[in-house]
């Protein structure tokens, strides 16, 4: 067992919130697969490789800490339900880890929010609210909903349960290439990389943990940057790091533990989701390319070493798809 960091004191997974989590998921989920890519290796003067998240059971990674974190709601919670605000993929994961642990969910997603994850979340057994332009006003109409009923709101970036689920990623990509020199991870609200650089550092203190944030919803990179939670303009079309604002749970923990957190544009993600289409034969969407459209930006500096990017979600809507191979 490597030497363990103490807690935060700030409301952060402890070490042992985050060994419980991964002996928790490796009995409710199966492991998601990790493969070289020999494309983007010799393009790139890297080994690459790539951890595969878009082949969980709603193509995403976010079933992973909702299930551990209703796992550790009392009788009496549970008997309430739970609601939660998402553009999508958090919202599948929440209603599927409902649907598992028979919990009651309810989702709130802004308008625009893609029909492939609402009609997920319907079919999951969730009930469904659509409120709002943006994620923030679907999350204010989840805290209102949540303070009329009773139901157990949770946020993104904001619960230790969410968090320390997510870790299990790490946990699997160390076991599966315990000399990975660095892990590149799309950044939405901070939950993720904060996950992953917590499991992470356990286990590698060298390693090195990349973040990777939209220029049109750089609210992670400029709390980084500055050192306090800020928010910032959120106009990307990659649903999953369409967030304002920095999870303050999330950037406590990610702002000692990230090496760098890099912009890329949005044509940068698109590029990247084609990327992703021909190294991998595999369909990502705007927030699980993220990891793609940097590539070519940290590549130098990672010569010759083993870079793992996640793929964090394929739930590509077609007629996005469409526009792209256009």
């Amino acid at each position: 067992m490597p030497k363990i960091s103490p807690p935060l004191g700030d409301g952060s997974p402890t070490p042992e919130d985050f060994l419980k989590a991964r002996s928790f998921i490796e009995h409710h989920y199966l492991r998601t697969p990790l493969y070289p890519s020999p494309i983007l290796s010799r393009q790139h003067g890297c080994e690459v490789f790539v951890k595969y998240e878009n082949h969980g059971p709603v193509r995403s990674f976010k079933a992973r800490g909702a299930l551990y974190c209703l796992s550790l709601l009392t009788a009496e919670e549970r008997k309430r339900g739970v609601i939660s605000a998402s553009t999508g993929n958090h919202g599948q994961g929440i209603a599927y880890a409902g649907r598992v642990l028979s919990v009651p969910a309810t989702i709130v997603v802004p308008q625009d929010a893609p029909t492939i994850k609402t009609d997920n979340i319907r079919f999951l057994g969730a009930e469904l609210v659509v409120s709002g332009e943006l994620l923030s006003d679907s999350e204010n109409e989840a805290r209102a909903i949540s303070a009329r009923t009773g139901k157990v709101i949770l946020e993104d970036g904001e619960d230790a349960g969410l968090m320390a689920g997510a870790g299990t990623i790490a946990w699997e990509i160390l076991d599966q290439l315990p000399d990975a020199s660095a892990i590149i991870v799309p950044v939405g609200g901070g939950n993720l990389i904060a996950a992953t650089a917590s499991v992470a550092r356990m286990l590698r203190p060298d390693i090195r943990i990349v973040g990777v944030q939209s220029e049109a919803a750089p609210s992670v990179y400029e709390s980084w940057r500055q050192g306090t939670v800020k928010s910032a303009a959120c106009t990307t079309f990659a649903g999953g790091l369409a967030t304002s604002h920095a999870g303050t749970l999330a950037f406590n923990v990610l702002r000692n533990l990230v090496d760098s957190i890099i912009l890329v544009s949005e044509d940068d993600l698109r590029r990247g989701i084609m990327t992703a289409l021909t190294a991998t034969g595999q369909l990502t969407e705007g927030a699980g390319a993220a990891s793609f459209a940097a590539l070519p930006k940290v590549a130098s500096d990672l010569r010759g070493q083993k870079i793992v990017l996640l793929l964090t979600g394929g739930n590509l809507p077609v007629d996005d798809l469409r526009a792209l191979l256009k």
